[in-house]
């Protein structure tokens, strides 16, 4: 099994503020509000090994930062390529940052200078913020190297040290052989820049070994990402573009096991809860790929009865025999006490308990399928029973009926008089030009996916498809739509799994 290590990323909530550049293994953002390059982790390191990278210019001994100048950013076309653009006083700089698919350990940086029409000779500089704040930066044959970083190297390049102050003032230390970067100092690859020069192209690979520095032009590495990318859409060719998009997110996250890394001890429940979605999708979306390895041990009994939910659902996407396997064997006694405390923390409303219910009574559920329910809980039918009076006291209203729509999720853990009852008040109200369910003349995504997986649950599978084409259709055909969020994600590759498209 692969190893949980620490990470502290989550792309569905920090897109709404950050731009997340990664390959799966390496990963940074775009800091739209301070324009900055921030925050690079590299799947072999547990912490941060850049603060920041920045790209200045230098012309008569005056500083130009990108940053300050910068007038779009944006991804290229449905792919990882992320593109800046600054306009220096109607000069025009535009760098391209490209974590390599191909070697993963590797980060590509493209500028174009072509648009850049200074006549005298100037300076492109790339400033490294190391976390690694001391050490020795050497001079090798063809890359600089400071710990893992490895830098590539060219005839008009050269290594500077200084704080950010002295290189202000140009008073800066050179890197000949070694230099000790002190513990305020920043790194400076500095190139001088000719007319003839029209470009600049950095590699830069994250390894503690010798790297190997590719010999590719900046148009062969662009070709081979894109051509990247082009199969791996051909691969969901029936799926509409946003949720591919979404899917590519979830890969770029779970490659090389890099989404199961952000499951670290001190994680809130809730983001917790939604990272184990994520992992649970990924599984859906590559049935290849190895069971990861998890904690059953946190000191939230609720976060451990997701875990082994989401195990157990992750073993069976993976034809698993749960009854055989080991892990399950080997925590039997923690299972049932950690399902004791689940169930006190449901009966006393604590938290979210009722979507903490759907997934106690699924489990329950899955544990009888198995047979195992005797192992665990003596009268399983008594705790479904319970779960159900207390549920529907919850969200029903006089007549029986659900309160609002985002109760539709619970009502599968209802007698199947009830469900069947709401089910008929639901799918009246889609007898509407949309065939949707609508609150205040809106459409509700979630609402409708939700239902969908109802229905078909409950073998009304016409009724199923009806709903799930009918909000696939408005999703796809909405100009103003534009993505999806992690919930709307997983409801929808659930739908999807269930008409085995994917």
């Amino acid at each position: 099994m692969k190893k949980i290590t620490l990470l502290f990323i989550f792309v569905f909530s920090i897109l709404k503020a950050d731009y997340l550049i990664t390959n799966g293994e390496i990963a940074l953002f775009y800091d739209g509000k301070n324009n900055i390059l921030k925050d690079l982790h590299v799947k072999q390191s547990k912490n941060d090994i850049l603060s920041n990278l920045q790209i200045l210019l230098i012309k008569d001994y005056k500083i130009y930062r990108a940053r300050n100048y910068y007038t779009e950013t944006k991804f290229i076309d449905g792919t990882n390529i992320f593109y800046l653009k600054s306009n220096i006083n109607g000069e025009i700089l535009e760098t391209y940052v490209i974590p390599s698919n191909n070697d993963r350990d590797t980060l590509y940086i493209y500028t174009n200078l072509e648009k850049i029409r200074w006549k005298n000779p100037y300076k492109l500089v790339y400033k490294f913020s190391p976390l690694i704040l001391e050490g020795n930066i050497e001079n090798k044959d063809e890359y600089y190297k400071y710990d893992m970083i490895n830098i590539s190297k060219d005839k008009d390049s050269q290594i500077l040290v200084a704080t950010e102050n002295d290189f202000e003032n140009f008073k800066v230390k050179v890197l000949e052989n070694t230099l000790l970067k002190g513990l305020n100092e920043r790194l400076y690859l500095v190139k001088n820049i000719s007319q003839e020069k029209k470009n600049d192209f950095l590699k830069i690979v994250f390894n503690k070994k010798s790297p190997t520095l590719k010999k590719y032009s900046f148009l062969e590495i662009f070709s081979m990402e894109k051509t990247f990318w082009k199969n791996f859409n051909k691969k969901y060719y029936f799926l509409k573009e946003n949720v591919v998009d979404q899917i590519k997110k979830l890969y770029l996250l779970s490659i090389g096991n890099y989404a199961q890394s952000i499951l670290n001890m001190n994680m809130s429940r809730v983001k917790y809860m939604e990272q184990l979605k994520v992992i649970y999708l990924n599984g859906i979306l590559n049935k290849e790929e190895l069971i990861p390895e998890f904690n059953f041990y946190r000191d939230d009994s609720v976060q451990n009865i997701y875990t082994y939910y989401f195990y157990i659902q992750l073993c069976e996407l993976k034809n698993k025999k749960i009854n055989q396997d080991q892990i399950i064997i080997g925590n039997l006694s923690n299972l049932k006490v950690e399902m004791k405390k689940y169930y006190t923390s449901i009966l006393n409303k604590e938290g979210n308990w009722l979507e903490n219910s759907v997934i106690f009574y699924d489990l329950l559920s899955k544990l009888e399928e198995l047979q195992l329910n005797k192992i665990y809980i003596d009268d399983i039918e008594l705790l479904k029973k319970e779960l159900s009076l207390s549920i529907g006291h919850s969200i029903l209203n006089s007549s029986g009926i659900i309160k609002n729509y985002e109760y539709i999720e619970y009502l599968k853990i209802l007698p199947e008089n009830v469900r069947n009852k709401n089910i008929e008040y639901l799918l009246r109200n889609t007898k509407n030009r949309f065939g949707l369910l609508q609150e205040k003349g809106i459409i509700n995504k979630i609402a409708n996916l939700r239902l969908a997986l109802l229905l078909y649950e409950n073998n009304n599978i016409v009724e199923s498809d009806k709903i799930f084409y009918n909000i696939d259709y408005f999703i796809n055909s909405d100009k103003n739509y534009t993505g999806t969020e992690l919930e709307e994600t997983y409801l929808y590759l659930r739908n999807i799994q269930y008409r085995g498209l994917i």
